[in-house]
């Protein structure tokens, strides 16, 4: 779905990635391509429906999405956290991130009135760049709440 990971991947290897010469084919490819003008409502509602997606999990799902996704532990570091089995943890996580899916299609279908084929462009412009969607944050374990706990605490 979502994962950090692959976000994260995708952005170390764009990082990396020459950029072209600026009268390079690709140069000019790349500026000529016309932006999708909905690609900015669509982060907009998948950002919304994910948010209340997470917020609705169970405390357990959404410590153990935390725990992988936001705080970078493997499964078997989570499922130790957890006192689960390591494949309990990574089928626990998978069932969460159906059950996330579903949700936020359900709201894109009922709530923001998309069609299927407008639901598969939101998952499709979020998978290419999700932009400032933070998982930590969603979850309550970014670095940005963490540190405003600790200068709140005496």
């Amino acid at each position: 779905m979502l994962a950090q990971r692959h976000v994260d991947r995708l952005r170390t290897e764009r990082r990396v990635e020459p950029l072209p010469e600026e009268e390079s084919p690709a140069a000019l490819a790349s500026t000529s391509s016309p932006a999708d003008p909905e690609r900015s409502r669509y982060l907009t509602v998948m950002r919304e429906a994910f948010g209340r997606a997470v917020a609705r999990l169970p405390a357990r799902d959404r410590l153990r999405l935390g725990c992988y996704y936001a705080q970078g532990l493997t499964l078997a570091e989570t499922g130790r956290l957890l006192r689960e089995h390591e494949a309990t943890a990574s089928r626990q996580l998978a069932r969460t991130r159906r059950a996330i899916r579903e949700d936020v299609e359900h709201q894109l279908r009922t709530e923001a009135g998309l069609t299927n084929a407008q639901i598969a462009q939101c998952f499709e412009s979020v998978s290419d760049d999700p932009g400032p969607l933070d998982v930590g944050e969603m979850l309550g374990t970014s670095d940005e709440r963490k540190k405003s706990e600790i200068d709140r605490s005496p």
